[in-house]
């Protein structure tokens, strides 16, 4: 064996940081996982006490500690850190026993499971808490006991809980979170009695149903069955009862409090559970199936996060399109995204339950669902686009247990603001990629006028909180004329959750986003005012009905397609379920303008707020060159990059004007646009808001599309009848949300090759 001096100047592998001498009282899989991780990383000098002495032999024979070591003053005041990793039960008596010799240099910290309890005999001891005592608790563990279950990679990855006590010595509690760091652990701070209370639900209460669940299978009748024809899953709910009993039988004394409250909220849902059994209420059931699903996906993907040793990287996704297409063929397009987002939000607010066939299932329709199933919507999904929604009213909706991430998903965020404006609860937004950095300000402003208090930073950018302080105000007026689709459907929505007089002053050509109120039985009147805009005026006191449909195609899809077959000779397309209604009016009057063979079918004109499906049919057709007016600019402003690339391929030159009022991710788009036309030889030139661009055939080349959905679909575009292949990088949001692109493309004769 060494000496402590011989140690010091042995052969160690440095680290970053040495913590000194270390003493671990209570060498079980936890403390001799602690002096192992330590040791092996060259961080400490290690020292163990355990009133089992072949625990101490067996500790230092594997090398988990380095020294034997007494709790006296010899060892006590050669210690920097003492970490107490004992029963709860035991602690008061160890502070005894190091009280006599303690520094108030030494940190003494602990790994006790309920911090109430330790506190409390710290208090016993020294007669108030000492500064250099700062408990706390490693979420990791295992159903194994004693020195030889010792781990030193069981804390990596894994959280731990720093419980410092407001007259803790900062310098100590910095050096705490620097040790438990070093050996992996993601560290955290928390109070006391918030540790206690959500570790009686996360911890506690688990151990205490595994327990219950095997003794009482184990002492009925039929035990033996039972236990021989049992499964993964019941292994996998019961092997925590294979831990130490004497350990739990401490946990649950030292936190009856807590612990008995999470037993009594459990026991209430039980009981409501088995009332629902009883009487044969399959809903219910399946609402409480569905939202633990959602709550256990949610911590899946915490898991999953914080497993993750770095951020995962996406695969580059390129495709090249190669001249001469032709696009010939009669298909059916996936539903409407927009449409999509629409529904389901107005489904899960209504009376009843709501079936849909042909949803667009993008990720960013994903991101709407998931968001609602966290709040207790009722989602059965049945595959094929097809999914049934139960409704819960328009203040149905349950707190969600974590902050909504919209992720990338500007839509979803739109439907859910004005939802949440109107809630009893507070919620808060995150969002992830270049939609975090983007401002809100139209959107938080219709928010407001709800009269909800909104937080945020000063530029209106993500993250934000929502909260109803008062009363929703009972008259109000939204102005958003001249603004986008996605913030009219924000403000139809406010209109339906105010319960209020809300009146609108919408732009002159409806897009069908009203059609969507029809649908679930939310009535409105429509009049002209005397400049010719549309006041839509929403009913006050309404409870959306429940509502079906079959999803007509997805109008940025169906733009492109019809782009596609516009700019091929030869082609012949035919798109059986087109959004008639919610297809934009403006994108087709600016093509059939211009010269387009564009034909549509089963139009309901007399009955503007229907959501209808009708076919078009598209063939090639020679363009001349257009204007778009500032006035007109954002009513095109979901199809303006293809609009740009039917004027790279009409006679003479377009004119766009009013670039500089798109959005702000808009105007970008047109930005990367434009040096996308220059590097394929096209002659354009924006300037003061004014795009121009000259018809030409383009020369082809290898472009990049950041990432952006819109920009892929409108860079291949480019790529119909250039005179060499168009190359589109990084691709990869275009086939997350366009998910039957390949077959599409495919079916219709579009040549395209991706690669990775």
């Amino acid at each position: 064996m060494f000496t402590l001096s011989e140690l010091q100047s042995n052969q160690f592998e440095k680290a970053d940081e040495h913590f000194g001498n270390v003493l671990i009282v209570g060498l079980g899989m936890i403390g001799g996982s602690v002096a192992k991780a330590l040791k092996e990383r060259g961080l400490a000098y290690l020292f163990g006490s355990d009133r089992r002495h072949d625990e101490l032999t067996l500790g230092v024979a594997t090398h988990v500690i380095d020294f034997e070591a007494e709790l006296d003053a010899e060892f006590i005041e050669k210690m920097d850190i003492i970490l107490l990793a004992t029963p709860v039960r035991a602690m008061e008596v160890v502070l005894e026993q190091i009280k006599p010799f303690l520094l108030d240099t030494t940190l003494v910290t602990d790994v006790g499971s309920t911090k109430g309890s330790v506190v409390e005999a710290a208090r016993k001891v020294f007669g108030s808490v000492p500064a250099n005592f700062i408990p706390g608790h490693p979420i990791a563990g295992a159903e194994k006991s004693g020195v030889l279950a010792a781990n030193p990679n069981l804390f990596e990855n894994h959280k731990v809980i720093v419980t410092p006590l407001p007259n803790s010595d900062a310098l100590l509690v910095d050096k705490l979170h620097r040790m438990w760091t070093a050996i992996g652990a993601d560290v955290v701070s928390m109070d006391v009695t918030h540790h206690d209370h959500v570790l009686a639900g996360s911890s506690h209460l688990p151990h205490l149903l595994a327990y219950t669940l095997v003794d009482a299978l184990a002492n009925s009748e039929r035990s033996q069955d039972v236990f021989r024809f049992a499964a993964g899953g019941f292994r996998d709910f019961t092997r925590i009862a294979s831990s130490d009993p004497i350990m739990w039988r401490d946990v649950f004394l030292a936190n009856k409090d807590a612990t008995l409250e999470s037993l009594d909220s459990f026991t209430e849902h039980l009981q409501q559970l088995r009332h629902s059994i009883e009487v044969g209420d399959g809903p219910a059931m399946f609402g409480v199936f569905t939202r633990a699903k959602s709550a256990r996906d949610h911590f899946l993907r915490l898991l999953e996060a914080r497993s993750s040793s770095s951020a995962s990287t996406v695969k580059p996704i390129s495709i090249k399109v190669l001249p001469a297409s032709l696009v010939k063929g009669e298909i059916n397009v996936r539903g409407d995204k927009f449409l999509s987002h629409s529904l389901i939000t107005m489904a899960a607010l209504s009376e009843g339950g709501s079936e849909f066939s042909n949803l667009d299932m993008g990720q960013g329709v994903k991101v709407t669902l998931q968001a609602l199933r966290d709040m207790g919507v009722v989602v059965e999904d049945f595959g094929g686009q097809r999914i049934r929604i139960h409704g819960v009213g328009l203040n149905g909706l349950k707190a969600p247990i974590a902050p909504i991430n919209v992720h990338e998903s500007e839509l979803s965020l739109h439907v859910l603001l004005p939802v949440l404006a109107a809630q009893k609860f507070a919620v808060t937004f995150v969002a992830e990629g270049a939609l975090s950095s983007q401002p809100f300000v139209d959107l938080l402003s219709i928010v407001k006028v709800m009269g909800a208090s909104v937080t945020t930073s000063e530029s209106g950018c993500l993250p934000f909180t929502i909260a109803t302080e008062n009363q929703l105000i009972n008259q109000y007026k939204i102005d958003v004329k001249g603004r986008s689709r996605q913030l009219k459907l924000a403000a139809l929505i406010a209109g339906v959750m105010s319960q209020k007089n809300v009146e609108l002053n919408l732009p002159r050509d409806l897009d069908g986003s009203d059609a969507v109120l029809s649908l679930f039985s939310c009535e409105q009147d429509v009049r002209t005012n005397d400049k010719g805009d549309n006041i839509l005026a929403v009913k006050q006191g309404q409870k959306p009905q429940a509502a079906s449909l079959d999803v007509p195609a997805d109008d940025n899809k169906t733009a492109w397609l019809t782009l596609l077959a516009c700019l091929s000779p030869g082609s012949k397309l035919m798109i059986n379920n087109a959004g008639i209604t919610q297809m934009n009016s403006a994108f087709l009057k600016v093509l059939l303008a211009n010269g387009a063979n564009i034909e549509l079918h089963n139009v309901n004109e007399d009955q503007p707020l229907t959501v209808s499906e009708g076919k078009i049919k598209v063939g090639f057709a020679a363009f001349s060159g257009f204007t778009i007016k500032e006035s007109e600019i954002l009513s095109v402003c979901s199809e303006l990059l293809l609009l740009c690339v039917a004027a790279v391929y009409a006679k003479g030159t377009s004119r766009i004007e009013g670039i500089h009022n798109l959005p702000y991710r808009w105007e970008d788009r047109v930005t990367t646009f434009v040096d996308a036309l220059t590097i394929i030889g096209v002659p354009c030139s924006l300037q003061a808001g004014v795009l121009e661009i000259e018809g030409c055939i383009p020369c082809g080349g290898e472009l990049d599309s950041a990432g952006d959905y819109h920009l892929s679909l409108a860079m291949l575009a480019l790529g119909m009848r250039s005179r060499s292949p168009v190359t589109v990088n990084d691709c990869h949001k275009l086939l997350e949300e366009f998910e039957e692109f390949e077959t599409i493309v495919e079916s219709l004769g579009f040549h395209c090759q991706l690669t990775q």
